[in-house]
């Protein structure tokens, strides 16, 4: 019998093997199941900001990694890569808030690496 924890890491796996693929829409799907099944998982708001990210929907990508700061927190990698795609919407100001606001998440929970790449986006971006 699959658990549901079994099921989710399948999405994901069949999820990433579409977006290394580029098949955006066909990823997208999946990574929409997977966050209907598992909303706390961070990595399908990650890898469903990155297909729309990957289809020009910087918008909506930013989007989708703000409300994983709401319902799969502390989501420091969706704050990171809303950083990302606020920069590239040219909305310099807000990145900044959220490489700040991921720098603070990263250090209150004692992550070294995600501190550190948050501290180069918040630098390159300011």
């Amino acid at each position: 019998m699959t658990t549901p924890q079994t099921s989710v890491e399948a999405l994901y796996a069949t999820g990433h093997w579409l977006l290394s693929a580029e098949r955006f829409d066909d990823a997208a799907i999946v990574f929409r199941m997977m966050a209907l099944a598992a909303p706390s998982d961070e990595r399908s708001w990650l890898a469903l900001g990155a297909c729309h990210e990957g289809i020009g929907q910087q918008a909506i990508a930013a989007s989708l990694y703000e409300i994983a700061g709401a319902v799969a927190a502390p989501a420091i990698r969706c704050t990171i890569a809303r950083g990302r795609s606020l920069r590239a919407l040219g909305r310099d100001d807000e990145a900044v808030t959220s490489f700040e606001r991921a720098l603070d998440l990263a250090i209150e929970a004692g992550d070294d690496e995600l501190t550190a790449i948050a501290e180069r986006e918040r630098r390159s971006a300011a």
